[in-house]
């Protein structure tokens, strides 16, 4: 007992260590501006900071648990940003000391070896884990805490569903935390019963015992409809409809995101902090048609080997279901995937790493261990960098993506703040002819509206639009650059149109405010 306690705390310190790096860091305008620099309610652990977390929808997410750890934060050292990095780190930590606890569990329930040769196998698990480059966007992005916060909690609670008493009791109360922070772990319920069938046995090979473990989860399975209702109503604003990304692209997405975090778990190279997804999607592209060959192959030899070697099947269920909300599916956001996502999803490939290095010998094992693990440091160091500050996060983008439309938009925020004016215009308008469509669109939309015709048109150029927000950002904020630099006239026509088509746009209703008192030569 004391030495898998010891263990897991020399893997939850190394969790920690490896992000030492991003400690240091600033704010980026990848979402902190509006998540926490642009936003106050969260500031404090009072009576109203509690109302407003459970009660807010900015960024339609719903994360109340992630917005008290913000809380804290502020009330430590208000807005120094390494305040902020230091808790996310800590919090990575504290998953990566529960994780050797959970894979501790997993191969000692699967009989993989005496004592020793578990402790060993689990800790290179966990270890292969937390310093994993794909780990970094959750933990070195300050907006992104309620990753790591949920992924602590639902680690404690998968931990709390293997041992040998178990309490349903608890792990519905750390599910229930591990929600508070973030939906992606609205799945885990029937993720376990991955576990059910393999190593705990609780289900057969013909479904055997599937009723009652169905059935003793009645409490995790009413947690994850309450949050996933609270969730969707929460994205609205940013959910694309079956006319933006029909069915058959949803699907493409998904097989290929399945294939993509398997594969970067593999060989991290050329991870990024945005993988932009540009519409339409063609599902038959090369990339797209592989990953879905790839993943039913995977999916088939798993099922055909179910009773031989049942860790197979169980992994490769545990790693689909938890993807499931964020493959695609159910698309959010301009991300066609995102290295966040595999932060739960991956923990069974992190195991059979474990499980894998325990069939060398020791000394072989050893060194392949030292290699793999000093490799994935010094990948995830690297990967950190890319995150010290705005301009470096997207010109990583760019260097492997230069039509990406958010990078653009977001470097053009960067050179106007800096005053750099002509060469914001210029990023915005990269942005813009990222999406060649969307002016077109609005500007159609923005007649229509003006002319009181209401019509099946109407309703499509809005569909069109409302996909594309990096499109209108990168024109609103050309008018406020236009705006800053004199041309009034053209500013105010551009925001004109930008409020028409989103009137819950309060930055462009806002610029266009002050663009109006500047014309008029009097304050807003």
């Amino acid at each position: 007992m004391r030495r898998s306690a010891a263990l897991a705390c020399a893997a939850g310190f190394c969790g920690f260590l490896i992000f030492l790096p991003s400690i240091s860091h600033g704010w980026t305008n990848y979402d902190d501006p509006m998540f926490l620099l642009g936003e106050t309610g969260w500031r404090g652990l009072g009576p109203s900071a509690w109302a407003w977390a459970f009660s807010s929808k900015v960024g339609c997410v719903y994360q109340p648990l992630a917005w008290l750890t913000y809380g804290l934060d502020y009330s430590l050292w208000g807005m120094d940003a390494r305040g902020y990095h230091l808790q996310s780190a800590l919090w990575h930590g504290l998953a990566a000391g529960l994780l050797f606890l959970v894979f501790r569990r997993l191969l000692e329930l699967s009989k993989s070896g005496g004592e020793r040769e578990l402790d060993a196998a689990a800790i290179f698990s966990a270890l292969a884990f937390a310093l994993h480059p794909l780990r970094v966007e959750s933990v070195s992005w300050a907006a992104e805490r309620r990753d790591v916060v949920c992924a602590a909690f639902a680690a404690a609670a998968v931990l709390a569903y293997l041992k040998p008493r178990r309490s349903l009791a608890a792990v519905t109360g750390f599910l229930f935390l591990s929600l508070l922070a973030k939906g992606m772990t609205l799945t885990v319920p029937v993720a376990l019963l991955a576990l059910d069938f393999y190593p705990l046995k609780r289900i057969g090979p013909k479904g055997e015992g599937l009723r009652e473990a169905i059935v003793e989860k009645w409490p995790l399975f009413a947690l994850s409809v309450v949050f996933g209702l609270a969730g969707t109503m929460a994205q609205d604003r940013i959910r694309w409809t079956l006319a933006q990304h029909g069915v058959l692209s949803r699907v493409a997405q998904a097989g290929y995101a399945l294939a993509f975090y398997a594969r970067k778990t593999v060989w991290s190279s050329g991870l990024m902090p945005l993988y932009e997804l540009r519409p339409p999607l063609d599902p038959f592209a090369p990339e797209f048609l592989l990953s879905a060959a790839a993943v039913v192959a995977a999916a088939a030899f798993a099922w055909t080997r179910r009773r031989r070697q049942p860790w197979l099947a169980a992994s490769f269920f545990w790693y689909a279901v938890l993807l499931f909300p964020v493959s695609g599916l159910f698309q959010f956001g301009p991300q066609l995937v995102a290295d966040r996502y595999s932060l739960i999803a991956c923990w069974p490939l992190a195991v059979l790493a474990g499980a894998a290095l325990r069939t060398l010998e020791a000394r072989r094992a050893a060194a392949a261990g030292g290699a793999i693990l000093v490799a994935l440091a010094i990948a995830s160091t690297k990967q950190q960098s890319y995150w010290a500050n705005s301009e470096d996060l997207w010109t990583r983008v760019l260097s492997a993506d230069p039509g990406c439309a958010t990078a653009h938009g977001s470097l053009g925020v960067l050179r106007a703040t800096s005053g750099r004016f002509d060469e914001a215009k210029a990023e915005f308008q990269r942005a813009i002819d990222a999406f060649p469509g969307c002016v077109a669109d609005q500007e159609r939309l923005a007649v229509l509206i003006r002319e009181g015709v209401s019509s099946e048109e109407e309703r499509r150029l809005r569909a069109a639009v409302e996909v594309n927000a990096v499109c209108r950002k990168a024109r609103s904020n050309t008018a406020a650059v236009l705006a800053q630099t004199g041309d009034l006239k053209g500013a105010l026509k551009i925001l004109e149109d930008a409020v028409l088509l989103d009137p819950a746009d309060q930055g462009a209703s806002l610029n266009l405010a002050h663009a109006r008192a500047a014309s008029r030569g009097t304050n807003p």
